[in-house]
């Protein structure tokens, strides 16, 4: 009777430690990507698929294309409008201040804003009068420009980089200290943030522009902007 408990026991015991037959038939020619066996791997603990014992099952098996997730847009803004492929090219019609302009985009004009830079606005004088003359200067009417739309803005502007004859007008603004670079939009030129940074660097070293250390602009255009809306709310409530 104990000889026959001991070779039961005996067999639970192997069969219990066998490895599992599947696992035991299963080749990498089983799979068509590594990742397939490498999962059947670490969930059957068939360790024999990964040979050179580097934890990397079937190595000489293809692997599947991974597709890259789509980005989210950022927090608080409405989702980026496809970027172009292609630059579109239109002509200036007129310009505004001196980070707007207006374009003829047949059969309509549209309304563009410069991407990743803030100019002065008119209102801060003299800075923003000068920013205005530069930019008609750069784009006078008639002018032919090409664009890379990244967004659109709460106005529903067309955000964008502006060249001539593929320079950079955004970068340029910059670079003569007649306009600045826009941390909360800067993103938006991922690919060149290194030049609008430099071009803004160079602009300060040689004080021209909003960076004239004898005429230096008082406050950057986004807190004029924000300040100017809080004195309107105020005055707005004291007359209700």
């Amino acid at each position: 009777m104990r000889t026959a408990l001991l070779i039961f026991a005996t067999v639970c015991i192997g069969i219990a430690f066998a490895p599992n037959a599947e696992a035991q038939r299963a080749k990498c020619a089983d799979f068509a990507f590594q990742e397939e066996a490498q999962a059947f791997m670490q969930a059957r603990g068939a360790n024999y698929l990964d040979r050179d014992n580097d934890g990397v099952a079937c190595e000489a098996l293809p692997r599947r294309e991974s597709k890259p997730k789509p980005s989210s847009p950022p927090a608080g803004r409405s989702p980026r409008t496809q970027v172009p492929s292609v630059q579109n090219q239109v002509v200036v019609v007129s310009v505004g201040d001196g980070d707007t302009l207006k374009v003829q985009n047949d059969p309509t004009k549209v309304t563009i804003r410069l991407a990743c830079v803030d100019a002065p606005e008119r209102a801060q004088s003299p800075w923003g009068q000068a920013a205005s003359a530069r930019l008609k200067q750069l784009l006078p009417v008639g002018q032919v420009v090409q664009l890379r739309e990244v967004d659109r803005d709460r106005y529903g502007r067309a955000v964008a980089e502006v060249y001539v004859n593929g320079q950079s007008i955004n970068l340029q603004m910059v670079q003569e200290g007649m306009a600045v670079i826009y941390p909360k939009y800067f993103h938006d030129c991922a690919a060149t943030q290194a030049q609008y940074r430099q071009a803004e660097a160079i602009a300060k070293q040689q004080g021209v522009g909003v960076w004239n250390p004898n005429n230096p602009l008082p406050t950057m255009p986004w807190q004029f902007r924000s300040a100017s809306l809080s004195l309107f709310s105020a005055l707005a409530c004291s007359l209700c």
